[in-house]
């Protein structure tokens, strides 16, 4: 018995230096500005549901109830740095946290796959932080790979080429290439999901001086380019992209055929003005 309270008494003894040790640790980790406590309430057991919600697709949504995963969050943004501004890019996502089933706690914006330098990409009117990509490759990347059967290989390697690639094609075709072009994909219903800030900034520096990316319903160009997905799987993409002269009313009509290619991991882009059978 007295060997079991011996072993009982150092175990005890042993774990209470392990906590102490913890608490010092983190003490120096926030005073280095490696770790806030602005989110310790989560690790309090306040927030019982956070949902995520994308900014551009309205029914592309995903609750989060797991406490497993809610304190794999925490630690994600507990190790967030505080930021003196926000990034001026747009929110791809919206985190609301929620005490109960209906009660909110707090909520903050989100952009994905940014860059430290460019300011703080998890926001509210309170406070800016620099979050890791965690976020991105951990917790809304599994949800994604959800819908992996149909999430096209490498979206933004297909999407935005594809554009570009029609929008080549239709100044080859005889228009005034000094027309300003406006590229709406705002309205793109089936893509809007995998659409993120990060990827439309780097998109706008491979257009011609005279595109422009449609922010709003105002028409401000000479001609709009519109783009319609309308289909796609992992290896396979289609889509109808409408040229659309604001000033004489001519429109031009293209389709993109587009195949992955598993061998060189890269997409095949064929646009065509006439419509295929299969599409």
């Amino acid at each position: 018995m007295k060997l079991k309270r011996l072993v009982a008494f150092f175990t005890l003894i042993i774990l209470v230096f392990s906590i102490s040790a913890c608490q010092k640790v983190e003490k120096v980790e926030v005073k280095m500005g490696l770790k806030n406590e602005d989110f310790n309430y989560m690790n309090e057991g306040k927030i019982r549901k956070i949902i995520i919600q994308s900014t551009r697709d309205r029914g592309f949504r995903f609750v989060v109830t797991s406490s497993q995963t809610i304190s794999e969050i925490y630690d994600i943004l507990s190790s967030a740095k505080v930021a003196s501004k926000k990034s001026t890019l747009e929110p791809d996502y919206i985190f609301d946290l929620y005490k109960s089933d209906k009660v909110k706690y707090d909520s903050f914006y989100y952009i994905a796959g940014i860059d430290k330098k460019d300011g703080g990409n998890l926001y509210n009117n309170k406070k800016s932080y620099i979050v890791s990509g965690r976020i991105d490759n951990d917790i809304i990347k599994d949800f994604l790979d959800i819908d992996a059967k149909r999430l096209p290989n490498n979206f933004n390697k297909v999407y935005y080429p594809m554009i570009l690639q029609a929008l080549n094609q239709y100044e080859a075709s005889g228009v005034d290439k000094n027309k300003t072009v406006g590229i709406n994909f705002k309205d793109d219903v089936n893509a809007l999901k995998y659409v993120l800030s990060t990827d439309i900034e780097d998109f706008k520096k491979k257009l011609p001086g005279n595109a422009s990316i449609v922010t709003d319903d105002k028409v401000s160009t000479d001609v709009t380019e519109k783009v319609e997905t309308r289909g796609y799987k992992t290896d396979a993409y289609k889509c109808k992209i409408t040229f659309y002269d604001n000033k004489t009313a001519v429109q031009k009509v293209y389709y993109a055929l587009c195949q992955y290619d598993k061998g060189k991991y890269s997409w095949n882009i064929s646009i065509s003005d006439s419509q295929p059978a299969n599409f």
